[in-house]
């Protein structure tokens, strides 16, 4: 049994685990390792050149990094430093990464000169006009007031601080760090919208220690551990999840700059890692591997095996990580809200998606007049406990998730099994109404999926006089399999109000996405109805 930290930030956890065991792997990145004793002096130096650099408590210190050691330094030294870390979207474009700049008030942005192929340098040369014509740490913009600091790593731009340059500012004024109060935010993670803009999610110093390590402790996570995290560190899977749930049990977190699946499969190799944290897409894509075997990634015993059945299928029995959970949360809550069990059956784990954690409630209510609902029946989910306070700088979205009574409201539709487990069903919001029917777009996707010439598929609704909407999906798909044919699998095994009244076939790279990477539905209803003729 591991014991819970007694610090309230991940930096004084980080600091707890250098004193117990100062040698002990705290990542794995390119064939090396960084100790725990290490990792905080590197965290403690970034942390004393912010304050240096003018950074004060409830500031806005962002990183646009890869997954590289110098991310988790970036935001252990912000932790430190009392600042509010927010994470950007390493694929933003310029109008994306200029917004979420402008929204949060960033005051200091440290980034990477390239990532894949975009020049961030010149990126934000673009955006703040103002960044070459200002001294290094005293930027002035109209648009963009709060701005004072960019720091690189790499080639430099002019106007901006090269990243030991940055180091060595706070070495040589030896900036005392303050005292961080747990309650205060420690990120604010942007989630994709598919009709507005993105919301800024606040989540506070102890909510993701505490459910950080609670996550962690479900998935049986502890120091003898090597986490092997394919999904990027800004998304909610890697700093609210992965991340907290390493530091917080003592273990080893495995890095790659960004997902490939055949180079994944030589990390998880290389490094023996214990722990997986993928997303469905990326399981199928290193099952696919020409060169995949189970027995190269056979280390993996436990971690993540996410929300719906493809997903879970792929993680627990196409690449036999049998210990994996199944859990369900969204950034609001920290990541996750409910998680599984390791040692569940596997019909448990594909049935269901976990109990809540410690410190969180789960509440079923009508989606019409929030009143409660008996185990069993299907309602909107509420969740309170480890759940963000608010938006920032966004209150009407804030009173529309936020009810008086504390609860979150998920916009998700689950229901409570005898045994206290969560069953997810679907987003509320995504419900499509045919001939006076709900119908889940998820349980549409996770049918077709099956089809063995069925690589991924999405199902949205588009309104139509008669029926009220039609069920349209798009494939991607292995073999040259059939419309009527995928109509029929369906039908085979499902009611005849589920089966999709039109198909369309494309690969996955053509579809339209949020910055997120998450398919961008609104859109894809956009394309079905251009497919169909309807204005």
């Amino acid at each position: 049994m591991i014991t819970r930290p007694i610090a309230t930030t991940l930096y004084e956890v980080v600091a707890e685990k250098a004193v117990a065991d100062p040698g002990h792997p705290a990542i794995f990145y390119n064939g090396q390792s960084i100790g725990y004793a290490d990792l905080l002096e590197q965290a403690s130096r970034a942390a004393r050149a912010m304050v240096a650099g003018g950074v004060r408590p409830g500031d806005r210190v962002a990183a646009m990094i890869g997954n590289a050691p110098e991310w988790v330094v970036v935001a252990l030294a912000a932790s430190a430093a009392g600042a509010i870390f927010v994470p950007f979207n390493s694929w933003y474009k310029q109008n994306e990464l200029a917004w979420t700049m402008r929204h949060c008030g960033v005051s200091m942005v440290i980034a990477v000169r390239h990532f894949l192929k975009t020049d961030y340098g010149a990126m934000f040369s673009a955006i703040v006009p103002e960044l070459t014509e200002s001294p290094p740490g005293a930027i002035r913009s109209a648009h963009m007031p709060a701005l004072r600091s960019v720091i690189l790593m790499g080639e430099a731009v002019p106007g901006t601080i090269g990243w030991e340059d940055f180091l060595g500012r706070g070495d040589a004024i030896g900036a005392p760090l303050p005292a961080v109060d747990p309650e205060s935010i420690a990120y604010i993670l942007y989630t994709s919208g598919s009709t507005a803009d993105p919301k800024g999610a606040m989540l506070r110093h102890r909510g993701v220690v505490e459910n950080g390590f609670d996550l962690g402790q479900r998935r049986a996570i502890g120091p003898e551990d090597r986490v092997f995290l394919g999904t990027p560190l800004f998304y909610a899977l890697g700093a609210t999840n992965a991340l907290p749930a390493t530091l917080t049990a003592g273990a080893s977190l495995v890095l790659m700059d960004a997902f490939e699946a055949g180079r994944a499969i030589e990390v998880i190799e290389r490094a023996g890692a214990t722990v997986y944290y993928g997303t469905g897409n990326m399981s199928r894509a290193i099952i696919d591997q020409a060169d995949y075997r189970q027995a190269r990634i056979g280390t993996l015993k436990k971690g993540n095996a996410g929300l719906g059945a493809e997903y879970k299928r792929l993680t627990l029995v196409e690449m036999g990580i049998t210990g994996a959970v199944p859990a369900y949360g969204l950034t609001e809550t920290y990541g996750n809200a409910t998680v599984g069990e390791v040692d569940d059956p596997l019909d448990v784990k594909m049935a269901t998606n976990g109990r809540p954690l410690p410190g969180m409630e789960l509440l079923i209510v009508d989606p019409d007049s929030s009143r409660p609902l008996a185990q069993g029946e299907t309602g909107l989910i509420l969740v309170r406990g480890h759940t963000t306070p608010g938006y920032f700088d966004n209150p009407v979205e804030t009173s529309k998730a936020l009810r008086p009574d504390s609860f979150f409201d998920t916009g998700d539709l689950g229901s409570i099994d005898a045994e206290g487990r969560m069953i997810f069903h679907s987003r509320l919001k995504d419900v499509i109404k045919s001939g006076g029917i709900n119908i889940s777009p998820a349980e549409v996707e996770q049918l077709l999926v099956t089809h063995p010439d069925v690589r991924d598929a999405h199902v949205v609704g588009v309104a139509d006089a008669v029926r009220g909407e039609l069920i349209v999906a798009f494939v991607d798909r292995f073999q040259n399999v059939s419309e009527d044919s995928l109509k029929a699998f369906v039908k085979e095994s499902a009611a005849s109000f589920k089966v999709p009244h039109h198909i369309f076939f494309h690969s996955e790279e053509n579809l339209p996405r949020l910055a997120s990477g998450k398919i961008a539905k609104v859109k894809l209803a956009e394309t079905a109805r251009a497919e169909l003729g309807i204005t």
